[in-house]
């Protein structure tokens, strides 16, 4: 049993349903035991490519060279850190179904945590998310229906505590990691380009793509 993990979620995709929106919308998460040195990971990288990164606050997978790409999600495999990921495809969804962007982000976001839950057997869980809203009462609700996804899966007796983290993704070694996961996912569905997915395949305990 860890008495402690990170879980890092972040997306990628979009949350139109236009012409010019995404085909898919996927929540990956990052897992990591308490303490570990996720800020070394983007220090190594920064130093490596810091003629290319001067100026770059964020290591952001959709503004990154391939090389760049590669190197993070090497660094998350060769950690001891699991990634999963859930999402949708976006076409056969009827409007009926067509819900505020909260309220679809909280649904994907909470089968990703709920399917990472199952696998955990924690005293406490961090759940540390991109600051999406500046409402209170919208951060409250997402705090509570990841709450939820965490105590209908858990496996252990006693159900953690979680603590859900609204924080600024520049600040965030974490984050920004899993939004190189979420990357790697979304051009392997969106771009069917699977050379990325494929560096992170031995760390990934589950994904699933839901119509």
């Amino acid at each position: 049993m860890h008495r402690h993990v990170e879980v890092y979620l972040d997306e990628s995709g979009d949350l139109g349903f236009s012409m010019g929106s995404s085909a898919h919308f996927i929540v990956a998460a990052l897992v990591v035991r308490k303490g570990a040195p996720l800020a070394m990971a983007t220090n190594r990288c920064r130093r490596r490519f810091r003629s290319v990164l001067k100026g770059n606050h964020e290591l952001k997978f959709n503004r990154c060279s391939p090389s760049i790409r590669r190197f993070v999600l090497e660094a998350v495999s060769s950690s001891d850190s699991m990634t999963a990921w859930s999402g949708f495809r976006k076409s056969p969804l009827p409007s009926t179904m067509r819900k505020g962007k909260d309220v679809i982000w909280g649904q994907v976001a909470g089968r990703t945590v709920s399917e990472v839950s199952r696998l955990l057997c924690v005293r406490s869980m961090d759940i540390v998310i991109d600051r999406r809203s500046a409402k209170k009462a919208d951060r409250k609700a997402m705090d509570a229906s990841l709450g939820l996804a965490v105590a209908l899966s858990h496996p252990g007796p006693f159900t953690p505590e979680v603590r859900v983290r609204h924080v600024d993704s520049t600040s965030s070694p974490g984050l920004q990691l899993a939004d190189h996961v979420a990357g790697a996912v979304f051009q392997s569905l969106e771009r069917g380009d699977p050379s990325y997915i494929e560096i992170i395949k031995d760390c990934t305990v589950y994904g699933k793509l839901r119509s």
